[in-house]
């Protein structure tokens, strides 16, 4: 379907998705794919910063990743942390 020109119906973030809501609202953005050598890698990115990184875990569902980006992006905002699984310790 090509939404272009088209407007969506906005609702209410799911609870626990008010930080990825915040941010896409923003111009930021989330990505969900393969980041080798890993499956799947969840991003979080603001305009300046690449807020987020997790690797998804073998027993995790797509939700719970989800929802664990959420919380890295108020771990990024509220309390400078950044978490990046992906590139391991700096």
């Amino acid at each position: 379907m090509n939404m272009i020109g088209k407007t969506r119906k906005r609702s209410k973030p799911q609870p626990g998705q008010i930080n990825l809501e915040a941010l896409i609202e923003g111009g930021g953005e989330i990505t969900i794919g393969p980041v080798p050598p890993f499956e799947c890698v969840a991003t979080a990115t603001d305009e300046h910063n690449c807020v987020a990184m997790l690797v998804r875990q073998p027993s995790e569902s797509l939700d719970d990743l989800l929802q664990r980006l959420d919380a890295a992006i108020e771990a990024a905002y509220e309390y400078d942390h950044f978490i990046d699984e992906v590139n391991g310790p700096q």
